[in-house]
């Protein structure tokens, strides 16, 4: 089997362009959805596991604020293309 270097993280666009997904590609594998929430920031909602997460809450809670990071790295490096 080939392997890859692939990155940690990963932002996909329907091709309409009306839903966004960030996909985790490291273990535990997951996609959830990005949707805007009343503050004017965005939310992953609807997670989906590829991979067995772990069960301790403090750890997928850790993922889900890596994941936000991961989020808001992307609209800033968007808005500085832009500029």
């Amino acid at each position: 089997m080939v392997e890859f270097n692939k990155p940690e993280w990963t932002i996909a666009e329907s091709i309409d362009g009306d839903r966004q997904f960030i996909y985790h590609n490291l273990q535990p594998r997951f996609v959830g959805e990005i949707i805007d929430n009343d503050v004017g920031g965005n939310d992953i909602v609807d997670v989906e596991f590829i991979d067995q997460p772990n069960p301790d809450a403090a750890e997928l809670a850790k993922l889900m604020r890596r994941g936000g990071d991961a989020l808001n790295e992307y609209d800033r490096r968007l808005k500085d293309d832009l500029n």
